[in-house]
């Protein structure tokens, strides 16, 4: 009797961590969705206008949920490179969303802890990565080139704490390349959730649908940045 009781406590137990799950999930992709699609607006839309503004802040949400709802995923359902391409994601719209609100030239305590969980990601990423690599697993080399990424960003950042924030333009074209950097890993995991399986007995390696974002958005990051820094 006891057993049985036991059994279907476990199997209750079981049931609603699957809904919970299920639902985190339901709502993950959801949120990844108008992230793509609010970021599309945001770049379609006039700098500095409402509409900029307005899809921007829909962006950041939408983010900010991503990246918190990674973390009960992550336990119910462990994925730990998904997991760290949502905190890198989650760094750089911070970390841009930032750049936009703070005019201030010193930097706060809050930037202070922002980079050292940056500091953190990178790690775990590079680890991870190095891990894959020696397990025979190709998207090792994403997660390492994801890390390397970040700690361009992260370097940046500390020496912003060390000599203060960049200001005027200069400030614009950091919040453009944070919030075009966590676009591309947005749609990086979309790809990765909908595409790579996909592939599965093909001659595609999945590191290719892993990398393009980055390849073909890069460029643009290149040209927005120089399009705001040049001489008016």
């Amino acid at each position: 009797m006891l057993g049985v009781a036991t059994r279907c406590l476990v199997e209750g137990h079981n049931h609603l961590q699957e809904q919970i799950r299920q639902f985190l999930l339901a709502t993950h992709v959801l949120a990844g969705f108008t992230a793509l699609l609010s970021a599309a607006a945001a770049i379609a839309s006039k700098k500095g206008r409402a509409l900029h503004r307005t899809t921007g802040r829909v962006y950041s949400i939408a983010m900010g949920y991503i990246v918190c709802s990674a973390f009960p995923l992550a336990i119910l359902r462990p994925n730990p490179f998904l997991f760290g391409v949502a905190c890198f994601s989650g760094y750089l719209v911070w970390t841009g969303y930032r750049r936009a609100t703070q005019r201030a030239p010193q930097l706060t305590r809050t930037d202070q802890w922002t980079v050292l969980a940056g500091g953190g990601v990178i790690a775990g990423m590079a680890i991870y990565g190095a891990y894959m690599l020696a397990t025979g697993e190709s998207l090792g080399v994403v997660s390492l080139a994801f890390a390397g990424g970040l700690t361009i960003f992260v370097a940046q950042d500390i020496q912003s704490l060390r000599s203060g924030a960049p200001l005027g333009k200069f400030r614009i074209a950091r919040h453009l390349q944070r919030m075009l950097g966590g676009t591309i890993a947005t749609i990086t995991a979309v790809l990765v959730a909908q595409v790579v399986p996909q592939l599965a007995g093909t001659s595609i390696p999945p590191f290719v649908v892993w990398l393009s974002p980055t390849i073909a958005l890069t460029p643009l990051i290149v040209w927005w940045s120089y399009k705001t820094l040049a001489p008016k």
